[in-house]
């Protein structure tokens, strides 16, 4: 199985198991960790809504606890009919973890449909200079 398609595998598992009892819109996320570990995280809504987490988040924190910390591709699924995209909070959380040309995969149920770099996404990010 090539990266790609357990990157969809993890993320599409975990957005099954995603807690949305508000949208109902679930999403999954995975990363391939520079040391080639995976994580997956999914969203967890809050009746406050601020106090929810993305996906992202989630399995940004996986691989912080699984002793990672560095990015080398991330694939964010949902089973939507327009492609999702890390909201702005999300980029950066990823920016903090990942290199300019880290890839960004977005997906629905028939698998991955875009990819673009970290700098694409997020261009001018947050860094330490």
């Amino acid at each position: 199985m090539n990266n790609a398609t357990k990157l969809f595998n993890l993320a599409s598992s975990a957005a099954a198991n995603a807690y949305a009892p508000y949208s109902q819109f679930k999403v999954g996320a995975a990363i391939l960790s520079s040391s080639g570990n995976f994580y997956s995280g999914c969203n967890v809504e809050n009746i406050s809504y601020p106090l929810g987490t993305c996906a992202e988040a989630g399995a940004i924190a996986a691989m912080i606890n699984g002793g990672d910390n560095k990015i080398a591709e991330i694939l964010i699924y949902a089973d939507s009919k327009a492609l999702i995209s890390p909201c702005g909070a999300c980029r950066q959380r990823v920016a903090e973890f990942a290199s300019a040309d880290t890839k960004i995969h977005l997906a629905d149920k028939s698998g991955i449909k875009k990819t673009f770099t970290l700098e694409e996404l997020l261009p001018n990010n947050f860094k330490e200079f």
